[in-house]
């Protein structure tokens, strides 16, 4: 979630969600992020990584690594099991700052450049992981609720 002041015009806002307001004139965005890709980067780097280190709103899991990508520009659709759909128009990739070298579950850990890493080691990617989305439709969300892509 995104803590907004400034009421409708959005003067000020906490947390990097420039591309809400560029795609949308919105702040609030949700944050999505792999498992799979995140294990990817673990993996290369030689370093045991949890999806929270990338401070996601929702984790997907059973999609490719990097696959996320794909559905920028797209619709992902959540089917609850009521029978309801909620839908998010994904945005943007994520550009990684920062404040994701420390994982915020072992912070007496030493911190990794995580951006450079995910650079170095994937440069088809450049240092982004995950993608921003917002809600197009709204509904409830659970885990383990089925998400597809809509063209």
């Amino acid at each position: 979630a995104c803590v907004v002041a400034g009421g409708a015009e959005h003067v000020h806002q906490f947390g990097n969600t420039r591309s809400g307001v560029r795609e949308r004139g919105d702040t609030r965005t949700v944050h999505i992020v792999n498992a799979e890709t995140v294990r990817a980067v673990g993996d290369a780097i030689g370093v045991r990584l949890r999806p929270s280190r990338f401070r996601p709103n929702i984790v997907v899991e059973g999609l490719e690594a990097w696959k996320e990508f794909d559905a920028v520009g797209k619709t992902i659709a959540v089917h609850g099991e009521d029978g309801g759909t909620l839908k998010f128009d994904v945005i943007s990739r994520t550009v990684r700052c920062d404040g994701i070298g420390v994982d915020p579950l072992e912070p007496s850990t030493p911190p990794l450049d995580m951006p450079k890493l995910i650079a170095d080691k994937f440069p088809e990617h450049g240092p982004f992981l995950g993608v921003y989305a917002v809600v197009s439709e709204p509904g409830e969300i659970k885990i383990g609720d089925e998400m597809s892509f809509e063209l």
